[in-house]
């Protein structure tokens, strides 16, 4: 069945390529008046610094003798630094997974290196334009229809928040093309008898883990997916987990040398736990907390100290704790307005003269809200119901992790890809929305279960908007764009 509907909602393939252009031309403006733009938080400088350290040959380090002085009036407001001695070529490092570096050195190996900054930014566009296609496939092979395919296509394609992306040294922005590739190479293992699909999605999947170790649940899942729902050879799904083993081990066994004891592809959990449940914290990100545990410059220390305070904080207010993990929820679920608060609290984007200003605010937030909405929907009316199960086991067993360690809307940018065929699908099966509710009349749980998701996505919104109320309106103030805020 899936395989018939896969072919019915066949597209010719030079939609593929204008849906892909559609998608870079905006990210193609945009590159070019922030080609010349200087790259601007911690983690940027981070990515920069490993990137170059691999492409000289140093390994995996950063901060340099010469990076530490052209970032020492930043550091000098929270480090000692001038008890602070450093290796000539750097610190090796296993904070950070290696995927966007191990990008970011590549790309640094071709372009020029005075505006290596550009033509990345360049390049991330052209990548990440592929985010388009990518969503009118899974649309396709997810048994939705032409219809359904070309409207999420185009709103991938145009999805605002994420046409910014290309202008940050930001992991994302390897991150979703690799786990949606490897997503839609996992759709068509079922109706493709050979080892091509197994071996590309576990290629996919493994570069995005290496780029965030939270997608390692998901190979689980994956592998279970395949027998479970398709009966999957054991040969084939045996590849695939080789392949994400093959790819992700040898960085977890250069980790576990360098930091004496055993570790995954990063050491940011302890950290990432510390600013989380610090006392001053919500469960979020906050800047402030953020830099404490970089008093400690060397991973094992920053690890140790991050990791047993973090403890004790969950220790010392187990209730507390459990709270957080509720608001951690709202966070991941929360509106995609973060960036614009910060660029345009701190001048990036000059001053946009109301009502413009909170006419571009609604235009960003919008389209989350119609995905929260409508997916559930689309999922119930989806007649795949294999692929409406891989969907949510990817959600499950990626937005867990972030309830439990830290959360950030940021976050769920990653499954927008996978959850806009299902938003475009219940407007396309609009009219056949009563018709459903009629016959979940006789077994309610679906339509309880969609009442209950509404309700609570309403509630989880609301809440992120009275969070950050306060800041939003000064930003909306007409000082907004001169108020120096912290990310």
């Amino acid at each position: 069945m899936m395989k018939k509907n896969s072919k019915k909602g066949r597209l010719n393939k030079q939609v593929y390529g204008w849906l892909w252009l559609a998608a870079f031309l905006p990210r193609l403006v945009l590159t070019l008046l922030f080609f010349d733009h200087p790259i601007a938080l911690d983690d940027m400088y981070q990515y920069d610094m490993l990137a170059r350290s691999i492409l000289h040959g140093r390994g995996y380090r950063w901060y340099t003798e010469a990076d530490f002085e052209k970032l020492e009036p930043y550091y000098n407001r929270f480090l000692d630094v001038e008890d602070i001695q450093l290796p000539e070529e750097g610190l090796r490092t296993a904070h950070r997974g290696p995927g966007y570096p191990l990008f970011l050195s590549g790309v640094y190996a071709v372009v020029p290196k005075t505006n290596r900054f550009g033509w990345t930014r360049l390049i991330q566009a052209a990548l990440t334009a592929g985010l388009a296609p990518l969503c009118v496939l899974i649309a396709v092979h997810s048994g939705m229809g032409k219809k359904t395919a070309l409207i999420s296509g185009i709103s991938m394609a145009f999805y605002p928040i994420l046409l910014y992306y290309p202008l940050a040294l930001a992991s994302e922005n390897i991150f979703l093309p690799t786990l949606t590739a490897g997503f839609l190479f996992l759709l068509l293992i079922p109706s493709h008898q050979t080892l091509k699909y197994p071996a590309l999605s576990g290629f996919f999947l493994a570069w995005s883990t290496l780029t965030r170790s939270v997608a390692a649940l998901f190979h689980l899942v994956s592998a279970a997916w395949m027998r479970v729902f398709h009966r999957t050879k054991i040969k084939h799904i045996a590849l695939f987990l080789a392949l994400t083993l093959l790819l992700t081990l040898p960085w977890a066994v250069r980790n576990s040398r360098l930091m004496g004891k055993p570790t995954f592809l990063e050491t940011s959990l302890g950290y990432n736990l510390y600013i989380s449940y610090h006392p001053e914290g919500h469960g979020g990100f906050i800047s402030r907390l953020a830099v404490e545990p970089l008093a400690h410059i060397e991973d094992q220390a920053r690890d140790q100290f991050a990791t047993q305070r973090a403890l004790q904080f969950i220790k010392d207010d187990p209730g507390d704790a459990l709270w957080r993990v509720f608001r951690k929820i709202a966070f991941f679920f929360g509106l995609e307005d973060r960036e614009m608060i910060y660029f345009y609290g701190n001048g990036f984007l000059g001053n946009i003269p109301q009502p413009w200003r909170w006419a571009s605010y609604i235009l960003l937030i919008l389209p989350w809200l119609g995905v929260g909405f409508l997916t559930p929907l689309g999922m119930a009316l989806s007649e795949n119901r294999p692929a409406v199960w891989l969907t949510l086991g990817l959600l499950a067993s990626y937005a867990v992790p972030h309830f439990l360690i830290i959360a950030e809307p940021r976050f769920h940018l990653a499954l927008v890809p996978l959850l806009l065929p299902y938003a475009a699908h219940a407007w396309t099966r609009r009219r056949r929305i009563p018709s459903l509710f009629l016959s979940l009349k006789s077994g309610g749980g679906t339509a309880l279960l969609l009442f209950g998701w509404w309700i609570f996505f309403f509630f989880l919104i609301v809440w992120n908007i009275r969070l950050d109320w306060e800041t939003l309106l000064r930003v909306m103030g007409p000082e907004g764009h001169q108020l120096h805020i912290s990310y």
